[in-house]
């Protein structure tokens, strides 16, 4: 149970310290057991107390020690509104999709759907799915005014009709498509821009602890993203015999021990590496290698090269995996967009 309750001074801020005991059942002290975010229970339990405290961290004491600390505020995230772009509503706007065989028009939910379904799982969270639709519907809107359609096999994005994933998502399609409707409709009309123009809103799903920044992306910058050193597709190794990097690498083999790194990213990636008398980016031996990442450690030996990569993806933008735990700890969708595109502003169409 909490037995008394404290507000102190913590390196010059107020902060409320909770002191609880493990001889009786903690749970009820802290409201609803249902209501697993433990943020939003210190929230209710500072309200029924009537506790006078306006601050945003709480300690949680147990048995003496300090145990957990919580923060109950979440920054608030400005929209900006925009008026007169009724057009842009879900149901209304329509892309153009074109291939080389075809053009057709879909309408903006069908198209945004379609996407997601594509681009997302059945356990990712509703907030990364939300942030994910704005950053997909901002892509869009961005092919849109600049080429006034999207390609069928646009990179950037990948696209299937829903139906499609009636056929290969039977158990999971009722679940999945309540969840990415449910995302759709509640950011309809909700894009980012830099400097009043839609951003081409770059996307990965792990990086190496940080995101990364360019010099020609400047909406783009380095931010950390620790929680990306826990998914499962933050390490990776690839061996390679040497006769294999010869045909991949157009380099000789007695010139392939011989490898520089002569240009290092922000991110600590590889931004250039010499290979005998070749340069090449670090994207380039990525995908030349069919790599997870550019930060890269090369191992060599007489028998082989081992390369050795930390995160899944260029790096830059938005991480799957760090917006999965950021949803986790009860971060809403405008505030991971808010946290790597920060120098973006958020926006909607009414």
């Amino acid at each position: 149970m909490i037995y008394r309750y404290d507000i102190r001074k913590y390196n010059g801020r107020d902060v409320l310290y909770l002191y609880l005991t493990m001889n009786e059942e903690i749970a009820s002290e802290i409201g609803d057991q249902k209501e697993e975010n433990l943020e939003n229970r210190c929230k209710k339990y500072i309200k029924n107390k009537s506790i006078p405290y306006q601050g945003e961290e709480v300690f949680l004491v147990v048995d003496g020690i300090v145990v957990k600390s919580v923060h109950i505020k979440n920054k608030d995230v400005h929209i900006e509104i925009l008026d007169d772009k009724c057009d842009y509503v879900n149901a209304k706007y329509k892309v153009k999709l074109r291939s080389k065989e075809q053009e057709r028009a879909i309408v903006l939910k069908d198209f945004l759907m379609g996407v997601l379904f594509a681009n997302s799982t059945s356990n990712m969270d509703l907030e990364v799915l939300k942030a994910l639709c704005v950053l997909y519907r901002t892509y869009i809107f961005y092919q849109m005014e600049k080429s006034g359609y999207v390609s069928y096999n646009d990179s950037f994005m990948k696209y299937r009709s829903i139906s499609y994933y009636k056929l290969v998502l039977i158990d999971q399609y009722d679940t999945m498509y309540k969840k990415i409707e449910e995302a759709v409709n509640q950011t309809d009309c909700i894009f980012i821009t830099y400097h009043n123009q839609y951003i081409k809103p770059y996307i990965h799903h792990t990086n190496n602890g940080f995101t990364e920044e360019s010099l020609e992306i400047p909406y783009l910058e380095k931010k950390y993203s620790l929680w990306d050193l826990l998914s499962p597709m933050y390490l990776d190794i690839k061996e390679f015999q040497y006769d294999q990097l010869e045909r991949l690498l157009n380099v000789k083999k007695d010139e392939l021990q011989n490898f520089r790194i002569t240009d290092l990213t922000a991110g600590n990636k590889i931004g250039k590496i010499k290979i005998g008398p070749i340069i090449y980016t670090g994207e380039e031996l990525r995908k030349r290698l069919g790599l997870n990442s550019t930060d890269i450690t090369i191992l060599i030996n007489d028998y082989n090269v081992k390369f050795i990569t930390r995160g899944y993806g260029h790096g830059l933008g938005l991480s799957i995996s760090g917006s999965q735990e950021l949803a986790k700890s009860g971060c809403s969708y405008l505030q991971i967009l808010n946290y790597y595109f920060s120098k973006c502003k958020i926006k909607k169409y009414v």
